[in-house]
């Protein structure tokens, strides 16, 4: 049944009204439908035939007997039934059908039935338009490329993902394959580089739309051909689970995203603009590019943010569409497009349907090879946090979903003078402005891990239980964040994005996760009123309303065992191992720091004699130290030779996004102790010779924590502030602070909400993983 009611328009234009109700009648009822007359026949009999497998299973077929059935299915009602009937099989489902052996009427002759007619499926039903097989054990889709074809009616959804047969790299030449619209041959063996040389290419694949291809090893170089095989074909790609790093992002722009970019100076009052000083950057950032602010753009509740932009106008008549050079973003109003199979398969068969009142058409999406990627999904690879903020900032605002779970943030731990062995840091804590609309002006939903969020990023330390490990972000790491990177993704960040999913959520928290979370409700409860109140004011003599979010998610990591941390209550844990014996070559008196020793001496302000004398006078600085700092000013190095707060720094061409050699003046303060502690911390940091690196414009974050605007900060120096002190583990490591359960805090929370104006009304999803 459709979940949708018809519009007017559909109601009135409709010649006969059986074809406007019949989307509503229950499945149960269409064989009883199909004995009415000839009309209600060519109604529903399409609609019971159109996906038999998934429709039996709806009429009440027992998973245990779907071997037996099947066996008769195909031996005798399919033998007997006319071609002109078999002809409406437009889609085989065996996802969720005989994928296990078991019942009372089930024998080996039985699995060997599903297995031998898989082959003939072509010529048997010549009207096929999906095929989802999707892990079957039994199912071999090798068959498939040689099958016999009794039309010329070519698939246009194939799913083989998790099969465990290997395809041939010729596999895709068939002509069954030719009009395939969404391909999925995600976690299959064999070699993705062999197929797209042979066959995984737009000559045997012309119309090829939506691409998964999760969990195939597929690295850098082979993604990179992938890219330029395709170009811009593609509108959904799905590369998680595969072995790709920051280095193939590049390609990923230059070959599929749109030249054609959305970032405009039009909403600037409501949204900032983009500024870029000149044709300079990093490898490492990108182009640099500062956001501008308005006075209203840094106000989250001023209601015209949640209007939709005015419509295209052309100063032709004849013009309806747009020009392929005429880039104007989604207005946000439109539903979300699907790449999922269920949404892609019900469009198709809805297509199919001649007589139904059609309400969407995955076949009316634009299938000309101009758009480029607007879905893209990058799971669990080997991406950094500065990797995606610079995907973020390059792809010209065309991204609609975006999917990243896991990204590493972790410094360098040897710039800041210590090195924790095997420690990690993920997530995305200082990325919540770049989902502001003016750089992500087409973002709908978000599939991110939760310290966007939250701001507390998933931490590990070898030798360091997870239960530790978790204190030390909640209790420590957290408060670091959030003193360097005060911004967090609100629902007013972007009031165009309906849908948020946040990954690897501890299951269980002593008090931030929790507390950002339902902060984060209560925020898109906010909005929720603030657009309701915006309708109230714009009805019937305005633009029309964004939705804002609706949907939420939050997927739950696997448990941990807080009784198998031992080491919380006792004093056994080894930080001569876990703590990098390293660290103390670098313990220095803080006094050194603030005296008129002549060994830092007076350093000349050109390039090369920076470089060479930094290195002899700036050892790494004692991070600890900084605790220290209350009062007197900085005496180093860069401070001892420069009496303004900015200092030039060269970047060589190795480092250059263009290649060139460049310099900017860089931000490093007063070298006193101001009102922002994270400022502060910085000015420390710039002491140290390897922090003063990676240079970069001063984002939203930055300005938050008190960096002047438009102004250029060393990256490294600010990045090693996230860093846990080594105080900072012990105590995490001894600490007693109770968890409480994440999922069951969410839920008294609603149940304390609900029926008041602080209740969110959106969909809210708890998922655990396994």
């Amino acid at each position: 049944m459709m979940e949708t009611l018809p519009s007017y328009e559909d109601a009135i234009s409709s010649p006969d009204w059986l074809d406007l109700v019949a989307a509503y009648i229950p499945i149960v009822d269409w064989p009883k439908c199909c004995l009415v007359d000839r009309r209600f026949y060519g109604q529903f009999t399409p609609r019971l035939w159109q996906d038999p497998l998934v429709t039996i299973r709806q009429l009440g077929l027992h998973p245990n007997d779907d071997l037996a059935w099947n066996r008769r299915f195909i031996n005798r009602h399919v033998k007997s039934a006319r071609l002109q009937t078999r002809s409406l099989v437009r889609s085989l489902d065996f996802r969720h059908f005989a994928s296990r052996a078991s019942g009372l009427y089930s024998s080996e002759a039985s699995e060997r039935a599903i297995s031998d007619s898989f082959k003939q499926l072509p010529q048997v039903f010549p009207g096929l338009l999906c095929l989802l097989v999707d892990g079957h054990p039994e199912l071999d889709p090798g068959s498939l490329a040689t099958a016999t074809r009794a039309s010329s009616q070519p698939l246009e959804l194939l799913d083989l993902a998790r099969c465990r047969h290997e395809l041939s790299p010729k596999y895709f030449s068939s002509d069954l394959f030719r009009g395939l619209v969404y391909l999925d041959i995600s976690f299959l063996p064999g070699s993705v580089k062999t197929a797209i040389s042979s066959s995984l290419n737009p000559k045997y694949l012309p119309e090829l739309r939506v691409l998964r291809v999760a969990g195939r090893e597929v690295d850098n170089a082979t993604a990179s051909l992938l890219f330029q095989t395709f170009g811009h074909q593609l509108w959904s790609l799905d590369l998680s689970h595969n072995k790709l790093g920051d280095e193939i992002l590049d390609d990923l722009v230059e070959y599929c995203i749109s030249r054609f970019t959305y970032h405009t100076d039009e909403h600037f009052e409501q949204e900032g603009k983009l500024t870029l000083p000149k044709d300079i950057g990093s490898r490492k950032y990108g182009p640099f590019q500062f956001i501008e602010e308005s006075d209203f753009s840094q106000r989250p509740l001023i209601l015209e943010q949640y209007l939709a932009d005015s419509p295209f106008y052309s100063q032709r008549a004849d013009q309806t569409e747009l020009q392929e050079w005429q880039a104007v973003r989604p207005d946000g109003l439109a539903p979300l497009r699907r790449d999922d199979a269920d949404t892609v398969k019900d469009a198709l068969l809805d297509e199919s349907l001649p007589t139904t009142s059609k309400t969407f058409s995955f076949g009316s999406l634009p299938r000309l090879g101009s758009g480029g990627l607007t879905h893209l999904c990058l799971n669990g690879n080997r991406f950094t946090s500065s990797g995606i903020e610079r995907l973020l900032r390059t792809s010209r605002g065309r991204l609609e979903h975006f999917e990243c779970d896991s990204s590493v943030c972790t410094p360098p731990q040897s710039q800041v003078g210590h090195d924790l062995k095997g420690l990690r840091i993920v997530g995305l804590p200082s990325s919540a402005p770049l989902f502001r609309p003016v750089i992500s002006s087409a973002i709908r939903s978000l599939r991110v891990h939760h310290s966007l969020v939250t701001q507390v990023p998933t931490v590990s330390i070898e030798g360091l239980p997870s239960v530790s490990a978790a204190r030390l972000a909640e209790e420590h790491v957290f408060r670091n964040v959030r003193r360097t990177y005060p911004l967090a993704l609100e629902p007013s960040t972007n009031t165009r994005l309906t849908s948020l999913t946040l990954t690897n959520i501890p299951p269980r928290s002593t008090g931030p996760v929790i507390d950002q979370l339902t902060r984060f409700l209560g925020l898109a409860s906010t909005q929720q009123n603030s657009i309701k109140d915006a309708q109230a004011v714009f009805q019937g003599r305005g633009p029309s309303v964004l939705r804002g979010l609706r949907h939420i998610r939050l997927e739950l990591a696997p448990d941990f065992s807080e009784g198998t941390d031992m080491i919380s209550t006792r004093d056994d844990v080894d930080f001569d191992k876990l703590l990098d014996p390293a660290e103390e070559s670098f313990s220095q008196d803080t006094s050194s720091f603030f005296d008129d020793d002549g060994s830092f001496g007076v350093t000349s302000r050109s390039a090369t004699t920076n470089k060479s004398r930094e290195k002899a006078q700036n050892p790494a600085i004692n991070v600890e130290g900084y605790t220290r700092w209350v009062s007197s000013p900085l005496k180093s190095y860069p401070y001892s030779d420069i009496t303004s707060e900015y200092m030039t720094h060269y970047v060589d061409a190795a480092h250059s996004w263009t290649g060139n050699v460049f310099s900017v003046p860089v931000w490093i303060g007063p070298g006193t102790i101001g009102p922002h502690a994270a400022v502060n911390e910085y000015m420390w940091n710039v002491q140290d010779t390897a922090l003063r690196t990676d240079v970069g414009p001063a984002t939203p974050n930055h300005v938050a924590a008190g960096v002047p605007p438009m102004t250029y900060v060393f990256y490294a120096a600010w990045e090693a502030m996230i860093l846990p002190r080594s105080s900072a583990i012990r105590e995490a490591a001894k600490s007693s602070a109770r968890f409480r359960d994440v999922a069951t805090a969410i839920k008294q929370y609603r149940l304390r909400t609900r029926g008041t104006a602080g209740h969110w009304d959106g969909k809210l999803e708890l998922v655990r993983a396994g």
